[in-house]
């Protein structure tokens, strides 16, 4: 199973949890601490200057190590933020109901995905099981073989012509394909001549209909449509519930964050939060393959439009650190405490892991914010009234049909 960040898909948004990491996360090795900005000097450095500068760096990397609560300590949470409602707030969930066209959706998606074997030629949009031997010049090359490979035709997986070779063929039948790399593939093989010797060992094609044959053979643990398609609903279902939940969990939350007031935007936060903003956007260009000035521009912002959404996003996360601390600091929520215990330990439950690889995959600080802001989030969730209403309901609907649920 694939490592998840601490809560993401707990917490009320990315930011709180993201704006609390100051060491490397297993997934994207990505720092929350502020960096200090370097600039540089018009005259060449003399040795005291140096020594001087070096000092100063290290102190900024110590300064840069720090965990949010390390930061916290040096804030007059109280001064910084005046706290609104957060016991006996009303927040509205909204579950989407699961159709029948959503069942069949899903169904129709599981039949493409599990085709059967025909004893047809294969045509535009079957699936054909292949066994293949790509040669240049008479020999083989790494990556050109393999064996019992399922190809959609039709879906652009491999080189041009290849697939479209492969139309008319049946099982049992064996083609000869030559084609030529196209020049944008890669430096060793760009615009080379190969050869294909392929054999086609079956030919599939998706079902119309779901029969009870199909199920037990292909869907685990189910042996009849009617189970299947039971299944299905059930599954949407639980998952329409968790998003419902999450979207709660977000509303009650910012309807906090609105509730209160921002007297003082501590720097050190501010910071923190502008360090993450611009993170997230480095990664966005390193998946698009441009620099960050590059990627900018293309997002049709001039450099001030990014700079002021850099400090308000700098300062709408040290707002949501603010108003956390501050409800911890009403609650008597401590890091360590009985309380706090108790959340780790439903972590590491939940991970698989001891609490020294938790620590050594997520980081400390994301760790511990990610226990304190569920805390919270549960405290305000526990004390709050949420009314149930169908997804399609509109701000003007009747409220009679509401159903009040405390959680």
């Amino acid at each position: 199973m694939k490592k998840r960040v601490v809560m993401i898909a707990l917490l009320l948004c990315v930011s709180i949890a993201a704006a609390g990491c100051s060491k490397e996360t297993a997934d994207n090795k990505d720092s929350g601490a502020a960096t200090e900005e370097v600039t540089p000097t018009a005259e060449p450095e003399t040795t005291e200057e140096a020594e001087t500068d070096a000092v100063d760096e290290e102190a900024g990397a110590e300064e840069e190590a720090k965990t949010t609560a390390e930061l916290l300590k040096d804030i007059d949470v109280e001064k910084c933020v005046t706290l609104g409602e957060y016991k006996g707030i009303t927040v509205e969930k909204s579950i989407v109901s699961v159709t029948d066209e959503d069942v069949e959706t899903e169904l129709e998606s599981a039949l493409s995905d599990y085709p059967v074997e025909v004893n047809e030629a294969a045509e535009e949009g079957d699936t054909v099981n292949i066994d293949y031997v790509g040669t240049i010049d008479g020999e083989e090359f790494e990556g050109g073989t393999d064996q019992g490979a399922d190809l959609l035709l039709g879906s652009g997986q491999f080189i041009e012509g290849f697939e479209d070779g492969l139309i008319g063929a049946s099982a049992g039948e064996t083609r000869t394909l030559d084609l030529t790399f196209p020049a944008d593939y890669s430096e060793d093989l760009a615009g080379k001549a190969v050869q294909f010797e392929v054999t086609v060992n079956a030919v599939k094609e998706p079902l119309d209909e779901a029969t009870d044959e199909w199920v037990a053979a292909n869907i685990e643990g189910y042996y009849t449509v009617d189970e299947y398609k039971a299944g299905i609903r059930s599954e949407q279902e639980e998952n329409n519930e968790a998003t419902a939940e999450e979207q709660v969990r977000y509303t009650a939350w910012t309807q906090v964050i609105d509730a209160s007031t921002i007297n003082e935007y501590p720097e050190t936060l501010v910071e923190m939060g502008k360090e993450l903003y611009n993170q997230q956007a480095e990664t966005y260009a390193q998946y698009a393959g441009m620099e960050l000035d590059e990627f900018i521009q293309s997002s049709g912002l001039s450099q001030e439009e990014y700079d002021a959404n850099c400090e308000e996003y700098g300062k709408d996360v040290a707002a949501r650190v603010l108003v956390n601390q501050a409800i911890c600091n009403a609650e008597g929520f401590v890091i360590g405490d009985d309380g706090y215990k108790e959340e780790l330990d439903k972590m590491l439950a939940e991970y698989g892991v001891t609490e020294d690889e938790l620590m050594e995959s997520y980081g400390q600080d994301n760790v511990e914010q990610s226990i304190m802001m569920n805390r919270v989030s549960n405290l305000i969730l526990e004390n709050a009234t949420v009314k149930e209403v169908p997804a399609d309901t509109t701000d003007d609907a009747d409220d009679t049909d509401d159903t009040e649920t405390a959680e």
